[in-house]
């Protein structure tokens, strides 16, 4: 009989899905839902697409660009010596802490007298 129960609660909360799922509000819901994370994907998608074609772009340009002469070559160095070198904040790694000292455990005091 007991295995029987749950067999039964299975069964009770199935019909009970089936039904909730045919009834308009909850496929409104799922429509809706469903609506929603289309027009996200799609979303994304375009700016994933725009995205990649700008950096297809950068990279052609930089391709296409001729070599620069000898003459600003030489030019462009001393330009970026002229600039104030930027100060850049080192942070030293922590050191981990030292194991702490063992101790000896005191000993229990043994009993003298006995007891009363």
């Amino acid at each position: 009989m007991l295995p029987l129960l749950p067999f039964a609660a299975g069964l009770l909360a199935g019909a009970v899905s089936v039904k909730l799922l045919r009834s308009d509000k909850t496929r409104d819901g799922l429509n809706a839902a469903k609506t929603r994370l289309r027009a996200a994907t799609v979303s994304g998608l375009n700016k994933l697409e725009h995205s990649t074609a700008a950096v297809r772009e950068r990279l052609e340009t930089a391709d296409d660009a001729p070599a620069a002469p000898a003459s600003e070559a030489v030019a462009a160095p001393t330009a970026v010596a002229e600039e104030a070198p930027a100060k850049v904040a080192t942070v030293k790694p922590r050191r981990k802490p030292a194991p702490a000292k063992r101790t000896k455990a005191a000993k229990p005091a043994a009993d003298a007298g006995g007891a009363a």
